[in-house]
Parts: structure tokens; sequence; C-alpha cells
């Protein structure tokens, strides 16, 4: 679904990328990672969760992303009158602005004027009306819970680090 925010949204679809690719890295690596938490575990006991190139930093921004974009999709959905433009930097604003230094940020409300109207976003779904409203509080009701657990236990374990980048 983040292809549909627009060509804008290429570093940000290549970040999510990355961390995917690094989390599912380290799961190939042994085979007791059954779960992201059992990764992060090792890598805490190996003192090695700190720095950009960690699967913690992988996991931490992955569920910040999610939040970004699950975030966005409720706002759309609960006001069906808000543009995908404004939606976007009043989500980014309440989540990612709080880790980005203001070089990052800047350059992130640059790319927040290029996401394409609501319609067009929406048609590119390819899911009309109501059902795509369905859809969406299906997609919300399955993820809340999944990025609940992942903050709950970054915060248990100190590893909500609010370093920016």
């Amino acid at each position: 679904m983040h292809d549909k925010f627009g060509t804008g949204f290429s570093i940000v679809r290549g970040d999510i990328g990355g961390n995917i690719d690094r989390l599912a890295a380290a799961q190939t690596k042994d085979a007791r990672y059954t779960t992201l938490f059992a990764i992060i575990t090792d890598e805490v006991k190996r003192g090695e969760q700190e720095g950009g190139q960690s699967d913690t930093n992988a996991l931490l921004w992955l569920k910040r992303a999610t939040e970004f974009i699950l975030l966005l999709l409720k706002r759309l959905h609960d006001d069906r009158e808000v543009t995908l433009s404004a939606a976007a930097s009043e989500v980014y604003y309440q989540t990612l602005n709080n880790y980005h230094t203001w070089y990052t940020s800047a350059a992130f409300t640059v790319v927040l004027k290029f996401v394409p109207s609501r319609e067009t976003f929406f048609a590119a779904l390819g899911t009309p009306g109501e059902q795509l409203m369905q859809d969406l509080q299906t997609l919300f009701d399955s993820f809340e819970p999944l990025l609940q657990d992942i903050q709950k236990f970054l915060a248990d374990h100190n590893l909500d680090f609010q370093a920016k980048v």
C-alpha cells in the first residue's frame, strides 16, 4: 500500500523494505528466532542493540513507520473530507517528526507536498467506497494490537531509543 502514496515516498518505502530485509536476514541465522522478540533479546544479550545497523533499530523504525501509515489511514477513514496531504502532515507531526532532525523534518515536509489527492490514492487501492472503509477497519483491528505489543516490548526493555536521525 505504501507505493500508493506517490513517488515522494520512495525513500520511506526503501527504508521500510530495508528494515524488513534486516529482520528477515536475522531470522534466518538461527532456528531459535521464531519471533522478532527472540532476535532482539539475543541482540541485547550481546550488547549490540544500539546503532543504526542493529536489528533493534530496524524493529523500532519499522514500528514507527507502520504507526505513521496506520494512523494516516485511520485519519483518512475517520474524516472523509480531509485531504491526503493534510492528513499526512498532521500525522507526521504527531509521530515521526519526534525522531527527526530539522533537516530530515524539512525534507519530509517537502515530500508531503507531493502526495496524490485523496481520490487518486483511494482509487489506486482498487476497492470502492464502503468496502474499502470496512477493509481499513479490519486492518486497524489487526495491526493496532501488534503495534501495542511491539511498543510494550521495546519500552519494557528500554529500547525505544529517542535519538534523532
